[in-house]
């Protein structure tokens, strides 16, 4: 009987050097855990201007990575080095690379003289356009816009968006849930007064792999110059301390519609 005050010390002993190791390791009660690294970007290619660009965010426990190098292997004899642009953001230089339609790439970081080290493999749609099927004139006066579009592969996501002739309109984009069609609602140009804006309106679908990518850290508005949803995108690095989102995405040659004043 005198050994079971001891039995019980010990088992709350243990209890609590198992509940501070969790702790340590940046547990907690609910078995939540950090990631050291994070790895977001995207690399896009705009056939209607030939402008393709990466772009890259590398963040060590929320800091830029010292030392870092990051590129992106085009071929299997050539690559394209990634600038640093600060607060460890990465993108390529201007007019400096080189993508092909239906085709695959991959990222390349790592840390010199440390233990960082990430390859991803990317892969691009091939090209495709946008139809404006009504109204047939393209002249705007009221209601939904229909179109369609050749779907490039049945492996890649759509979203339909749409640059409005002034920041006075309500930006407009939203993922499709089909592989060839989409029908834009009538607020797409408008104010959020209701009111139309008139001007021409230019009507894209972007074609992504898995996934896009969210993050306003973006600044060169040639790289992105649409409207794009900031809901319904996945993560898809999930690697021991790394997670992230990198995503492709091929802009359509585009349609348009001239919008009327109410």
């Amino acid at each position: 009987m005198k050994g079971r005050p001891m039995k019980k010390y010990l088992t709350l002993y243990i209890v609590l050097i198992l509940g501070l190791s969790l702790f340590s390791c940046g547990g907690d009660i609910t078995g939540e855990t950090t990631t050291e690294y994070t790895v977001d970007g995207l690399l896009m290619l705009d056939p209607n201007t030939g402008l393709a660009s990466c772009y890259a965010l590398i963040l060590q426990e929320g800091s830029s990575i010292p030392n870092l190098t990051c590129f992106i292997v085009t071929s299997a004899t050539d690559s394209t080095a990634m600038t640093p642009r600060g607060g460890g953001a990465y993108l390529t230089p201007d007019d400096d690379l080189e993508l092909g339609e239906d085709s695959s790439y991959t990222i390349r970081a790592e840390e010199q003289f440390g233990d960082f080290f990430i390859s991803v493999s990317l892969q691009m749609a091939d090209t495709f356009h946008v139809e404006v099927l009504s109204p047939a004139s393209r002249i705007y006066s009221g209601g939904t816009v229909s179109i369609a579009w050749n779907a490039p592969s049945q492996d890649f996501g759509y979203f339909v968006t749409v640059v409005a002739p002034t920041s006075e309109a309500v930006p407009y984009s939203e993922i499709s849930n089909t592989s060839t069609n989409f029908t834009i609602p009538a607020d797409a140009f408008t104010r959020s007064d209701g009111e139309r804006v008139p001007g021409v309106y230019y009507i894209y679908v972007i074609a992504y792999k898995d996934t896009f990518y969210s993050d306003t850290f973006i600044e060169n508005d040639d790289f992105v110059f649409f409207p794009y949803p900031d809901e319904g995108f996945s993560d898809n690095i999930d690697r021991i301390g790394i997670s992230g989102r990198f995503g492709t995405g091929i802009v359509a040659y585009y349609d348009s519609v001239i919008v009327n004043a109410n």
